[in-house]
């Protein structure tokens, strides 16, 4: 799935803010720079600075933090803690007390890339090209194993699984971008 870092260099103020007022200013930004990507299903937060996983169950006391949380307004996020140390993602420089600079690490992949992923757990056909691929890169002509998915010749390999099928399907014909094309359009748009 894909990586963005995004980093910025604190102003004079910001400077001055406890590491738990920077750690937060580091989300909002990271939220702010990809709402776009945010905005249409669910994400995670992963944060070293435990006691910003209890962010939606806190008394908003500055303005900085009332104006930031508004950025989250209408997102579906969670918030996990990972210990430092188990937290490789990190820049190490981030980690040095005189520089203090926001980091943000985010990753987005699709809530149906991740129902396609599942579905290879129930189809024989996929586990056993995903075995062999694993292996051997060749083992399977015309098919390649990326991110652990299954693709064919580039494209997404989704398998025998009729209900995510036609779930992918209404959604190439039913959503804002597909714009209920019709079914050339719509086939189109799948293959």
């Amino acid at each position: 799935h894909p990586v963005a870092y995004y980093s910025k260099a604190l102003g004079v103020a910001s400077q001055k803010t406890s590491i738990y007022e920077k750690e937060f200013l580091a989300i909002m930004m990271a939220v702010d720079r990809w709402r776009s990507y945010l905005s249409g299903a669910p994400f995670v937060i992963k944060t070293d600075h435990q006691s910003l996983c209890h962010l939606g169950d806190q008394n908003l006391t500055s303005d900085l933090q009332r104006k930031a949380m508004t950025k989250l307004v209408g997102l579906q996020f969670s918030i996990q803690y990972k210990k430092e140390v188990k937290n490789t993602a990190a820049d190490a420089l981030s980690r040095v007390a005189h520089l203090f600079v926001p980091q943000a690490v985010s990753t987005s992949k699709p809530v149906w890339i991740q129902e396609i992923l599942n579905s290879y757990t129930v189809d024989p056909n996929a586990q056993l090209m995903l075995q062999k691929l694993a292996v051997d890169s060749k083992a399977c002509p015309g098919f390649q194993l990326q991110e652990g998915l299954i693709k064919q010749e580039g494209k997404i390999w989704v398998g025998a699984n009729t209900g995510l099928q036609t779930k992918l399907i209404q959604a190439f014909h039913s959503s804002p971008i597909g714009g209920h094309s019709g079914i050339l359009p719509t086939y189109h748009k799948v293959k």
